[in-house]
């Protein structure tokens, strides 16, 4: 017998709790998730991180950026090759922001949400100029320091240039300019924080909308505030497995 596939403004309500239950136990057996059209499975890639993995599995060169899927990787990993290094309250963030890409897929209907247009590509590029040199390190040293290859390094600086704008576009920010974190809060050579010119619950509300084929975009205000939390910069500052399944988004509607 078929399931039958709910399509519509509440499909991802009913979907995403599937795919993020089992985050919380994988986290504990060093399990990923693969997600596979509707239907959800389990399966080990070897890419889960801890102790004994890099130590068997990794050694001492840690695991490649072959071993991530570009598109779900969130910025810590993609800007710093030894992210796996840091403390597991971070480190299993990384799912978070994972699992933040693929709701927005739900919701836009395409794989493809990091891609910008020609204009807001100029738009963000004159604010990008601004931006003093910590936040540039920030944004692009890290993810060139292992690679000698001068043609290397100028493909992923504009990748990396590329994917910067992209998160600007959707209002994933700098830490300091968004969320809680004060790590890297840094603000251009006039004064304001990059982004911060229109980045408001009613604009992202808007691009998302605009995005969406159906024009529907986010079906309440509790969607869009938890895939702002689930794709913000900072690790530390998404919540948990746990956090995610009791934000308001997945609870029910109070009966009248």
């Amino acid at each position: 017998m078929r399931e039958t596939v709910i399509i519509g403004p509440t499909a991802v309500q009913s979907i995403l709790p599937d795919c993020t239950k089992p985050i919380s136990v994988g986290h504990s057996y060093s399990i990923e998730v693969f997600f596979d059209s509707f239907l959800r499975r389990i399966i080990d890639f070897g890419s889960g991180i801890d102790e004994f993995t890099i130590k068997h599995l990794y050694a001492s060169t840690g695991p490649s950026r072959a071993e991530q899927t570009y598109e779900y990787t969130p910025p810590e990993a993609l800007l710093n090759a030894t992210w796996y290094q840091g403390p597991t309250s971070s480190t299993l963030k990384y799912d978070m922001w994972s699992v933040g890409v693929v709701m927005l897929e739900m919701v836009l209907g395409t794989p493809n949400i990091f891609q910008i247009n020609a204009l807001t590509r100029a738009l963000l590029d004159r604010h990008l100029e601004g931006w003093n040199e910590g936040v540039k390190e920030l944004a692009y040293s890290s993810m060139l320091v292992r690679c000698e290859d001068l043609h290397i390094i100028t493909i992923i600086y504009f990748n990396m240039a590329d994917r910067l704008r992209s998160f600007m576009e959707l209002c994933i920010l700098i830490p300091g300019v968004s969320g809680n974190s004060k790590k890297y809060h840094k603000v251009n050579q006039v004064g304001v924080s990059p982004a911060s010119w229109k980045c408001s619950e009613e604009f992202f509300s808007r691009q998302i909308k605009a995005r969406d084929p159906l024009k529907i975009g986010f079906s309440n205000i509790w969607a869009l505030r938890l895939v702002r939390r689930l794709l913000l910069w900072d690790p530390e500052d998404r919540p948990s497995v746990d956090e995610a399944l009791r934000h308001p988004y997945f609870q029910p509607p109070p009966r009248g």
